[in-house]
């Protein structure tokens, strides 16, 4: 069996092409990355370092090889020959490399008409339509019953975190990843074609329908969670993730963000409140984790798009006001998203100045779609709060009173 890669980040080798390995395929890896291609290629193998407990734990994915990403019939050619195909190379890749789909897609049909699935490992909702839209004007006409009814186009929910490696692995071996210890591969049952056919085999693969639960659980729990501790952390100093994980201030607010979001998630899909739950408590104790050496520029980097309504902060934010309840912990989230003006990202500085210029009301009609004079007024009261360094008191002290209203 083969199994291709588009994309041999952190995530296409530190989780994807490990479920590949697990699997018993024989992985591609597609990369734009020369050096990276031809490291991959000599080798065959590299190693991830699974953080568990307070030691890092090697293990070897093997049987892999690599191509270049800029040699569009090498690409074809892999697509057209493999039996599954998954992307990891982020949303605003993903225009570029559509062609390259769409030549593998029918030089595959060209050669007998295989059927494809293709898991789409990216963080953003409807990733699946996303995708098909770019790579279907592409396709003949002639091709269209085999690509609606073979090509499938699979959303899943990456939860694993894969930070940068710690440099003492790449060192020793520049292919080396490090992760924490996640398996667990949702995937939009509805997604894969033909219909009513079996699914790819993949180690942690789990199908599933209505699949929007996952996608959100990851984007409005698990990266909203994420992007306020960067937020948070920015504003006092710190660089990494786990330093935050150590702040009991920011874990406060952390937390309550959280749980905020949780019940709302869980009301608007009438899902059980205590899986939910579980979830959570397993994700608090992996952001936790000290051995995961996660900057908060990685983390916090694009405000424009994880404040938007669609996305992270600006989707829970407003998931907690459609399900009736009051999202004031992740208010602060909101607030210190417009305050992260890392100097290495301008899109931060865009949008952090354009708060400032503005007014925050402006910054959140423009960027988050956040209009109500009710929820301007509750994100403005922290935004106020935390460019004035108010004390934590004072946050536990409003964040109190808007929770007993």
């Amino acid at each position: 069996m083969k199994a291709i890669m588009y994309g041999a980040g952190n995530i296409g080798r530190g989780f994807i092409g490990k479920r590949f390995f697990l699997s018993g395929y024989e992985t591609t890896f597609i990369d734009v990355n020369v050096d990276m291609v031809e490291k991959i290629k000599a080798a065959k193998k590299y190693p991830i370092y699974v953080t568990r407990g307070t030691e890092y734990v090697p293990e070897w994915v093997e049987n892999c090889t690599a191509v270049n990403g800029r040699d569009p019939e090498v690409v074809a050619d892999q697509i057209a020959g493999c039996d599954v195909l998954a992307t990891a190379l982020g949303v605003n890749i993903l225009p570029f490399v559509a062609q390259n789909i769409a030549n593998g897609i029918i030089k595959r049909y060209n050669n007998g008409a295989k059927p494809l699935n293709i898991l789409i490992c990216e963080n953003l909702i409807g990733s699946d339509k996303y995708l098909k839209d770019l790579v279907a004007p592409h396709i003949p006409a002639e091709l269209n019953d085999y690509f609606e009814n073979s090509i499938g186009f699979v959303s899943v929910s990456v939860g694993i975190t894969v930070p940068p490696t710690p440099q003492r692995f790449l060192d020793e071996n520049p292919l080396a990843v490090c992760t924490d210890y996640y398996n667990e591969l949702p995937a939009d049952a509805t997604g894969f074609r033909p219909i009513g056919a079996p699914v790819p085999v993949v180690d942690g693969l789990v199908p599933f329908s209505p699949f929007a639960f996952y996608i959100e659980r990851k984007l409005l729990i698990h990266n909203m969670g994420h992007a306020t501790m960067a937020y948070l952390g920015y504003l006092k100093g710190y660089n990494y993730i786990y330093e935050v994980a150590n702040d009991p201030e920011i874990k406060y607010i952390l937390v309550r963000a959280i749980y905020e979001s949780a019940r709302a998630l869980a009301k608007r899909h009438g899902a059980p409140l205590d899986g939910l739950m579980g979830f959570v408590e397993n994700l608090v104790t992996r952001l936790d984790n000290p051995l995961l050496e996660d900057s908060l520029f990685r983390v916090g980097r694009d405000t424009k798009r994880k404040l938007a309504a669609g996305d992270r902060l600006g989707g829970a934010y407003l998931m907690v006001r459609e399900q009736g309840g009051i999202p004031a912990h992740i208010a602060v989230g909101v607030a210190a998203g417009y305050l992260f003006d890392c100097p290495e990202d301008p899109i931060a500085v865009e949008v952090s100045s354009y708060a400032k210029e503005n007014g925050i009301a402006a910054a959140l009609e423009k960027y988050s779609s956040i209009t109500a004079p009710e929820d301007v007024a509750l994100i403005g009261k922290f935004y106020d709060m935390l460019k004035r360094k108010a004390p934590f008191s004072e946050f536990v002290a409003e964040l109190n009173t808007i929770v007993a209203k």
